[in-house]
């Protein structure tokens, strides 16, 4: 009864402490690499904190609001999940890499759109398409 006492607590550590290493590591891992950060920028003659996010695709620049809108290609990143959102057939698709159609288009060179404070709230901004399609034409 002791030998089974002893081999069960054993596992139970082995476990516990398995799990704890896991976690720790893409803890880690996030941290090193936040998607955002927090700046003081100066707003209207006073200074305010903002979100600040640099996306992968475009390091150097630097958005404040939630969606970037790229009217040229007609699809939408979202800077707070990561996710790319375009038009597959009828319905609005969100993936993470970029899609085939758009694989050689340098995105850091195409003329995109930083959407509104407004829209920053809306997860589903693709309902207003129509109308961003109609307004933030491009100018070629």
């Amino acid at each position: 009864m002791k030998i089974q006492l002893k081999l069960l607590i054993i596992v139970v550590l082995i476990l516990t402490l398995g799990n704890f290493n896991v976690y720790s590591q893409r803890d880690a891992k996030n941290k090193s690499n936040p998607p955002h950060k927090t700046v003081v920028a100066k707003k209207q003659n006073r200074w305010v904190k903002r979100v600040a996010y640099h996306p992968g695709w475009a390091p150097r620049r630097v958005y404040y609001h939630r969606w970037v809108y790229f009217p040229k290609h007609n699809f939408y990143w979202d800077n707070v999940k990561q996710v790319y959102i375009y038009r597959s057939g009828l319905k609005w698709v969100a993936v993470a890499t970029l899609p085939k159609s758009y694989v050689n288009v340098d995105l850091e060179k195409e003329k995109s759109v930083e959407l509104t404070d407004v829209d920053d709230f809306t997860e589903t901004v693709y309902d207003k398409n129509d109308e961003h399609i109609k307004t933030l034409k491009v100018e070629e």
